[in-house]
C-alpha cells in the first residue's frame, strides 16, 4: 500500500519505524521503503509501502526519496547491500546532503544470523545470505528450503531444516543468457526479458526468434528444475524471487513467489535475536535491521 494511501487509511502502520532498504544489483538497483513495527511474529514480514527500480548507473530519484522520508514518521537509517560491490561505492558517493546521513552498507557477514556451512562463508555473495535470513522467517520450521533468485544471474540454494545456508549452484540468468548469444554470434538477436514474460514460448520454435525464446526460458526453467531435483530432500520449501522469478514460479511445483527481493527483507530483519548456530529465531522485538 502506498504511503499516501497508509496516511489517509489511518491503520496505524505509519506510526511504525521505517526504513529505506537499497539493493544495488549488477543491472538495477532496487528500492523499497519499508514499515517495521516494533514487534511482529515469526513468518510476518516488514511491510513494503513503497519501491521504485532504477537501471544501473541512473542517478538517484532524490525527490522521489525526500517524498516518502517526509510522507511517514521515525525514519530510521538506510542501508545498502547488493552483488555489486562498485555500484554500492557508486551510489553512496553520489547520496545527497539532504536525504541525511549515507546509508549503512550491510557487508560484514560475522555478524548474521545465520550459519554458512561452505567452504569459504565469507566469499559468498551477500545477497545469496540475505535471501537464507529471509527465507528462515518463512518456511516450515521441520522442512528444509531452496531458494531460486533469478537476476542477472540465477542463483538455486539450499538452506538445511536447521536454518543453515549449505550452498547451491549459480548460473547464468535469462537476460545474460541472451545477451550472451547476440553479442557472441553474428546474426541472432536480442530476445529481452520482457518479450519472454509476453506469453510462454513453445517447446518448437519455427523461427529464430521463437527458437531462442523457446531455448532461453525452458532451457533455464529446466536447468531449475533439475539443480532442485538433485539439491532436495523429498519434502522441501522452494523460495522463488528476482526479475525473472515471475516467469520461473508457476512452472515449480510449490513453489512461493515474493515479487520483493527476498534479500530486501532479509536486510531489514537481519538484526533479529536469532539463538545461536543457526536455530530458528525466536519471536521478540525487531527494529528492522
Amino acid at each position: 500500500m502506498p504511503v499516501r494511501d497508509l496516511l489517509s487509511s489511518g491503520i496505524g502502520i505509519v506510526a511504525a519505524q521505517h526504513r529505506l532498504a537499497i539493493d544495488v544489483g549488477n543491472t538495477r538497483v532496487k528500492l523499497g521503503l519499508f514499515a517495521c513495527p516494533n514487534s511482529r511474529p515469526r513468518g510476518e514480514l516488514p511491510t513494503c509501502v513503497e519501491r521504485t527500480t532504477l537501471l544501473s548507473g541512473e542517478p538517484l530519484p532524490s525527490e522521489l526519496l525526500a517524498h516518502w522520508q517526509s510522507a511517514v514518521t521515525n525514519w530510521l537509517p538506510p542501508i545498502i547491500a547488493g552483488s555489486n560491490p562498485s555500484g554500492i561505492q557508486q551510489l553512496l558517493a553520489a547520496w545527497p546532503s539532504s536525504l541525511g546521513p549515507q546509508p549503512q552498507t550491510v557487508a560484514n557477514t560475522d555478524d548474521f544470523p545465520l550459519t554458512i556451512r561452505v567452504d569459504e562463508p565469507r566469499r559468498v555473495g551477500i545477497d545469496r545470505l540475505l535471501n537464507a535470513i529471509a527465507v528462515n522467517e518463512l518456511r516450515r520450521s521441520d522442512r528444509p528450503a531452496i531458494i531460486v533468485d533469478s537476476g542477472t544471474a540465477t542463483t538455486v540454494d539450499v538452506v538445511s531444516a536447521d536454518g543453515a545456508f549449505e550452498g547451491g549452484a549459480i548460473l547464468p540468468g535469462l537476460a545474460l543468457s541472451a545477451k550472451a548469444l547476440h553479442e557472441y554470434t553474428a546474426l541472432l538477436p536480442l530476445v529481452s526479458v520482457p518479450e519472454l514474460g509476453q506469453a510462454t514460448p513453445e517447446p518448437l520454435g519455427r523461427n529464430t526468434r521463437a527458437a531462442i525464446r523457446s531455448g532461453l526460458f525452458w532451457g533455464q526453467l529446466g536447468a531449475v528444475k533439475e539443480l532442485i531435483a538433485r539439491q532436495a530432500e523429498r519434502d522441501v520449501d522452494i523460495f522463488v524471487t528476482g526479475g525473472g522469478g515471475a516467469l520461473l514460479a508457476n512452472f515449480l511445483e510449490n513453489a512461493h513467489l515474493s515479487r520483493d527481493p527476498f534479500f530486501w527483507i532479509g536486510k531489514n530483519d537481519n538484526g533479529r535475536r536469532h539463538s545461536a548456530h543457526g536455530q530458528r529465531p525466536t519471536a521478540g522485538p525487531t527494529t528492522c535491521g
